[in-house]
């Protein structure tokens, strides 16, 4: 495992990018555009069979099933939490902006754990390879939880992303830098990064 390298793969920086990212994290070798679409339905069937506490999923669980399968909402760390338990399988997730990383599972007895990085508006996989140009094919996504070195190697990659990093929530009026579109609230820079893919924001 000393030789594997860290990679980051890219997903759709739409509203689905959790989604997609575990997915790809899950079940790399069926990925594929639809997958984010997929993996939210996924956790409103395992909420049909499954209660769960109104403070866990922040509202009603009837108000969270409608919510889930709305394409236009974001998934953050309540989805994190039941993709843990669902798979049976701890998440590790580094929020490159403020230099953290957060484990969901930690407290379980699940041997296994995924990695992913969160830019402050966007997520993707994280999986080792042996080679940095290797095929996704030949991508490793699961990792025993106690291979700390593993962990060790990914928090050092995912630092080279910093730069990409934006806290939305402390932006007042910032103007686009890739193609200088201003914007005077967070809805309308929201709207236009996930159209646009463009995620490169100052304040003005």
């Amino acid at each position: 495992m000393n030789d594997l390298i860290p990679i980051r793969r890219y997903v759709n920086p739409d509203n689905s990018c959790l989604f997609s990212s575990i997915g790809y994290l899950i079940e790399s070798n069926n990925f594929n555009e639809m997958t984010g679409y997929k993996y939210r339905m996924m956790i409103a069937e395992y909420l049909l069979n499954n209660k769960l506490n109104d403070v866990i999923l922040d509202k009603p669980q009837s108000e969270y099933l409608e919510s889930i399968q709305d394409i236009t909402k974001w998934g953050g760390a309540i989805e994190l939490r039941i993709f843990s338990d669902m798979f049976k399988v701890k998440i590790a997730s580094f929020d490159i902006l403020y230099d953290r990383v957060d484990i969901f599972g930690e407290n379980k007895d699940y041997s296994k754990i995924i990695y992913l990085m969160y830019t402050g508006s966007h997520y993707d996989p994280l999986v080792m390879n042996f080679s940095s140009d290797g095929t996704q094919s030949t991508d490793i996504t699961k990792f025993n939880f106690n291979d700390h070195n593993i962990l060790l190697k990914f928090r050092e990659y995912v630092k080279k992303f910093k730069d990409e990093c934006v806290d939305i929530s402390s932006l007042k009026n910032f103007k686009c830098e890739i193609c200088s579109e201003e914007f005077d609230n967070q809805d309308n820079l929201l709207i236009h990064a996930q159209n646009k893919g463009h995620w490169e924001f100052k304040q003005i």
